[in-house]
């Protein structure tokens, strides 16, 4: 089986998330919840879609959101990379 939206690869996409949010306060057993309710929805999506059990012309939004969401979580890292090499110096 195929776990991926658009090409991104939803344990990557879920993990970064998770990530992200522990950024923003989110610990613990929230980080825990969090990663459950995202592998549900993103897993149940890419099945949902594999199965075509979602209209045609739906898909390319979903598949837009889950790329601009990762998009976003692949800015929030390099920034984090790109923060820490100059801190070095």
């Amino acid at each position: 089986m195929d776990f991926a939206i658009g090409g991104i690869g939803i344990a990557m996409l879920i993990f970064g998330i998770v990530e992200a949010a522990k950024k923003f306060g989110v610990s613990g057993k929230g980080s825990q919840v969090l990663a459950l309710v995202l592998g549900f929805v993103f897993v149940g999506l890419s099945q949902a879609i594999a199965n075509e059990m979602i209209a045609v012309g739906v898909v390319p939004f979903i598949e837009l959101v889950v790329t601009a969401v990762a998009g976003g979580l692949a800015a929030m890292g390099y920034f984090d990379f790109l923060k820490k090499q100059v801190l070095k110096r």
